[in-house]
């Protein structure tokens, strides 16, 4: 038979599980504290959230922290204190760290504790930096254009030296028909 005592453990084993779990598949996430904050400004934040394939998610902190331990991020752990939530970020880290920033600033319950992007534990005022940075899409056509412009340039210059040349050709080949008519003109007279 199962005790209330063994089903609580069990369940805590199982949201454990699901909690490594969703580190693993996501390994950049954004730790918040949320006490305070309204239910219906939650579940907004988490449709803006949506749309960046990112999501938030409220967990115990007992599991939060125990979690943090197994990933040997014993610095995050002391950060768990109150409500927590997590935002787990999709591709774009910087725009959902751009979209927690803005919602932290309507909502001043709203607390971003630090970060993990890339393996590198952030602050809360690296998270900030992090967000103003432009969206990913913005940076990549900025390299783009860096790399593309030396090369448009040289294309530029190349292209202006085939077209020198050409003028250079007809005007030699201009010169030589000028020359080569001439003398047949002074002998009909």
């Amino acid at each position: 038979m199962v005790t209330m005592e063994k089903f609580g453990k069990l369940c805590k084993e199982k949201m454990m599980e699901e909690l490594l779990l969703r580190f693993t598949k996501h390994p950049n996430f954004v730790i918040t504290s949320f006490m305070g904050t309204s239910t219906g400004n939650l579940e907004q934040l988490r449709k803006n959230l949506r749309k960046s394939q990112a999501n938030y998610f409220v967990v115990k902190n007992s599991i939060l922290k125990i979690a943090f331990g197994k990933m040997k991020l014993e610095e995050e752990a002391s950060k768990v204190e109150g409500g927590m939530g997590m935002a787990l970020c999709g591709e774009d880290a910087p725009g959902v760290c751009s979209l927690l920033v803005n919602f932290a600033k309507t909502n001043d319950k709203f607390k971003i504790k630090g970060a993990v992007i890339d393996g590198r534990r952030l602050s809360a005022d690296q998270v900030k930096e992090l967000a103003s940075l432009p969206p990913k899409a913005v940076l990549l056509a900025r390299v783009v254009g860096g790399i593309k412009s030396p090369i448009t340039g040289f294309v530029s210059t190349l292209g202006g030296i085939v077209r020198k040349f050409v003028y250079v050709v007809d005007a030699i080949k201009a010169s030589k028909e000028k020359t080569q008519t001439a003398p047949v003109a002074q002998e009909a007279k």
